[in-house]
This record gives C-alpha cells, structure tokens and sequence, in this order.
C-alpha cells in the first residue's frame, strides 16, 4: 500500500454547472495536504457569469461539506434574447471597372451603418478612385438603400480620327443654279469646278492622341490614339504646312482615285448642250464637239472648238473654231487675243488683237484691235460690218448685188476704251490712298497699344488696304504706260484686196469715208493728204 505522503497535494476544486432547472455547484476536498476552496472562487465565478441572484448558505454549506455532490445555489437563469443581425453591406463593380455601387441592409433592431463602415468595405473590395463622399453621406442618412453609386471612374477619352476639310464646295458640281429659290437652270449644272492657282482646295484636322481614364482601382486606362490620314496629293498641286493642299495652277478640280488634283485643260469629248451645261472655267478648254444654240462657253484660257459654233456664246484669251460660226444673230465670240474660224455667219466677233477667217464673212458684226484678214479658198466678205485697228485684208468685198459691207480701220477702239477706264481708276484709287493713309495716320498717332479691339481691327484692315491700293496703282500706272506705247506705235490704217471690191462697199479710215461706186480689182485703200487713196499695189 502507497504512502499517501509520497503524492502530490491536491487543492479543493469545485464544478459549475448550470441546467434548466437551476445552477447547481460541486465542491471536492484536498486531498494529500492541498488546501480547501474558498467561496470566493465561487462567488468571482457567478460574477463573470453574470449570475447576481443565488443562494449564499447553501454555497457556504457546499464549500464546507465538500462532499462532491450537486448543490443548488441559484434558480434557472432565464433565457438570452437572440443576438441582433447586424446591417449588411454590400458592394458591386461594373465589369467595366469604371462604378461601384453599395447596398446597405438594415435590418430591424439593427444598428445604422457610418460612412467609415462603407468605405471600410469599399476598400476592401480595392476601391480607391473616384470615391463619392456625398453619396455615401447620403447613404448613411437615408439608412438603407440599394444601387447607390458610390465610387466613379474616369473613362478614357479617344482620339478622333484625321478628317478632310473641303474649302470648295465640291457637291455643287453638277448641280443645277436655282433660279428665284424654286426653279432651277439646266444650262448652269456646273459639272465642272474651276479653281484658282494658290486657291485652298482641302485642309486636314490631325488626329488627336485622347485622354487616358482612371478605373475605380487606380489604374490607368490607356485611350486610343485617332486614325490618321495621308492628304490625297494628286497632279499640279502644292502642300502647305503638311496640313493644307493648294492648287499649283489654274484649272479644273479633279478628283479621282482617292487624289485631288487639278488639271490645266479641260477637255469636252461631246457638245457642250444640257448634258454639259454651260461653262464657266479658269483654264484652257478643248470641246471635240460642238457649241449648241443657247449654251455658253467661258475661259481664263485658250478655246479650241473642232465642231462649230450654232448660236452659243464664247469668252477666252484665245479661240479656234474648225468649223465656222453660225451665230443665228445671237452669238457674241469674245476673244481677248485672237480668234480663227472656217466661216463667219450672222455672228458678232470681238478680238483684242486680230481675227483671221479662212472662207467667207456674211451679215456679220466683227471688231479686232489690230487685224481682220479673211484669206483662204473664197475669202469674202458679203455684208455687215467688219473694224479693225490698223488693217483690213480679204479676196473679196461685197457681191454683185451691191450689198452694203462697211470695212472700218480706226485705231484700236479697244485699247482706247481700255485706257479712258484705267485713267478713271487711277483717280479713284488715288482718292481712296490718300484718304486710308489719313486715318492710319490719326490712329498711329493715339498708339496703337493703346488702341482697343474695333480699332485695333480697324488698324489692321487699313494698312492691308492701304499696301492694296499701292500695289493698284502701280500695276494701274504701267498699263497705261504700256497702252499709250502701243497706240503710237500703231500703223497707218490700210485695207487690201486681193480680187475684187463691189460697189456699195463703204470704206472708213480714221475719220473719212468712201464709198465704192465701181467693182476694183487687186487693190490697196489708204489715207493720204486727208482722202482715201486707191492703189493698184496689194
């Protein structure tokens, strides 16, 4: 048998146990010289359980019987309120990234929610940017509420891509003139587009790079850059800045292939009718038909014109008809040079220079600056009125029929109006100089830093005008020098005939008069010691 002094001691120790039908305690005594349990091991206990109501004796008895058996020392405790469901908090993300959005649940007996929880929870979904105080403040007033966007991003802003901007109206071509707002014209479709040498055709707007964006997590969103664009250089034009393409030279806008371009000759493979409209262009024109009744042609350049001229209109530095004009008295074919034709018939002609016809003049108005020469197989001139400047030269005058022809030569009518005109420019161009000048002169005076923006503006558009009108009046001036040269370098008139003048052919030269009362032949008319000579000399 053991030595109970050779074991451990053990101190009292007691068991708490609590039922439904009360709160019972065991207390068990030392053993092998421990120390008994005091009641304050009890009592400390029942506090941190909150137990306040017990039995006092009977802890006391337990502890000094110390028999390990069940003691009651307290009533059932009563039962423990269910604890309370705290709010919920929830937060969604676009799949975009670019917006969170918070629900907050709350339900009964719950505490209400703060924004610290809110953004406590947004953090920990790794929410950072964007972050809207005012609507999580609103959130936290309201209570609950579902779907409340509470954090934004920044969506990236992409380029835009390089566009061409026309500077011509390029939709017009072929599009009728209207008329009065309600009807239109069919012989002015403008099918074809005349632009000027240095004239803007089209500039393009570069493509912009965009502006990254920030997603709700702080990262960056890079943004697409624009879609450039190549300018569209085609033939006879210039760049300008890499942005801007300008037309090289005179002519019309062509457009194809995806290149604009501008071609000096504009080429007409059919008659110029209602399918071409009238035209109106800067540069040379070359028409391999005809020129129908009622149409008109216009040109900064040359007119070549293989068909013929059926009652229609022309304007150009130069014109060739292969075929002769039938003007049905109505044509007028101006010319600022010269003009050539197979015949001439019921047409009025103006040249600048001279007009040369191959077959026969008839019942015609034709007016030249310099020379009208009607020379080829026939080479007559049957009626109407033919003036030039310094000669006139035909096989025959007139016909057998005594029909009125009136040669004319009188100096240049042209040239002579042209410098009455430009001597009444200058003028005004002086008057309008002097008076730019003086109020450029009264606004230097006040300083124009001291000016304000109307007459700063004000300031700007005199000095152009004024650099404007300089440059006028010394283009003005040496026109004038130029045409008074050329007057006094004019010949004495003449007219020659090379076969036969008819009676009732009346001849002016300068100021005096004959008319032709015999039919001549192989002659030259002449003005010398004031009267019309007759010489046997062609």
């Amino acid at each position: 048998m053991d030595d109970p002094t050779s074991l451990p001691a053990e101190n009292g120790r007691y068991a708490l146990s609590i039922t439904e039908v009360g709160v019972y305690v065991k207390v068990y005594p030392p053993k092998n010289g421990g120390q008994p349990l005091h009641q304050s091991v009890i009592l400390e206990e029942l506090k941190k359980r909150n137990i306040t109501l017990f039995l006092l004796p009977a802890i006391e008895k337990a502890v000094l019987e110390a028999k390990g058996r069940p003691v009651l020392i307290a009533n059932p405790l009563p039962p423990e309120p269910p604890p309370a469901v705290p709010a919920e908090i929830r937060v969604h993300i676009r799949p975009d990234r670019l917006r969170a959005f918070v629900d907050v649940i709350l339900p009964p007996d719950a505490s209400p929610v703060s924004a610290a929880q809110i953004l406590q929870e947004l953090h920990a979904a790794r929410v950072i940017y964007g972050i809207d105080h005012a609507a999580i403040a609103d959130l936290v007033d309201q209570g609950s509420g579902t779907g409340v966007c509470c954090a934004r991003g920044k969506a990236p802003q992409d380029g835009t891509d390089a566009v061409l901007t026309y500077h011509i109206d390029i939709e017009a071509q072929g599009r009728p003139e209207e008329i009065d707002g309600d009807r239109v014209d069919f012989k002015n479709i403008n099918k074809f587009l005349s632009v000027s040498a240095d004239q803007l055709l089209l500039e393009k707007i570069p493509a912009s790079a965009g502006i990254p964006g920030n997603d709700i997590f702080g990262n960056l969103i890079p943004a697409k850059h624009g879609k450039e664009i190549a300018l569209p250089v085609g033939k006879n034009v210039s760049v300008k800045d890499k942005l801007k393409l300008l037309a090289a030279i005179d002519g019309q806008l062509h457009i194809a292939h995806g290149r604009v371009g501008v071609l000096p000759l504009l080429e007409i493979k059919s008659d110029i009718d209602y399918d071409t409209g009238n035209i109106d262009f800067i540069g040379s024109v070359l028409v391999h038909g005809s020129l129908q009744c009622g149409f008109s042609l216009k040109a900064g350049g040359n007119v070549e014109i293989r068909g013929s001229v059926s009652g229609g209109v022309i304007e150009a530095t130069n014109i060739l008809v292969h075929k002769g004009i039938q003007g049905m008295n109505r044509s007028q074919i101006k010319a600022r040079e010269d003009i050539s034709a197979l015949f001439v018939e019921n047409a009025s002609l103006f040249a600048g220079r001279s007009v040369t016809v191959s077959d026969v003049v008839m019942n015609s108005s034709i007016f030249a600056g310099l020379k009208v020469a009607v020379i080829g197989r026939r080479g007559r001139i049957i009626g109407g009125r033919i003036s030039a400047g310094e000669e006139i030269c035909s096989k025959t005058v007139g016909n057998h029929t005594h029909l009125l022809t009136r040669l004319e030569v009188a100096g240049n009518p042209f040239l002579k109006d042209e410098l009455d005109a430009l001597r009444l420019s200058v003028t005004t161009f002086e008057s309008l100089y002097q008076e730019s000048k003086r109020l450029l002169g009264y606004l230097n005076v006040r300083g124009r830093e001291n000016l304000d923006t109307e007459k700063q503006a004000r300031h700007e558009k005199l000095s152009t005008q004024c650099v404007v009108l300089e440059e006028q009046l010394q283009e003005t001036k040496e026109r004038i020098t130029d045409i008074e040269a050329l007057l006094k370098s004019l010949k004495p008139g003449i007219i020659r005939v090379a076969d036969v003048i008819y009676p009732g052919t009346q001849v002016s030269i300068g100021r005096l008069t004959r008319t032709m009362t015999d039919a001549l032949q192989h002659l030259s008319l002449y003005v010398h010691d004031g009267e019309i000579r007759i010489s046997a000399d062609y």
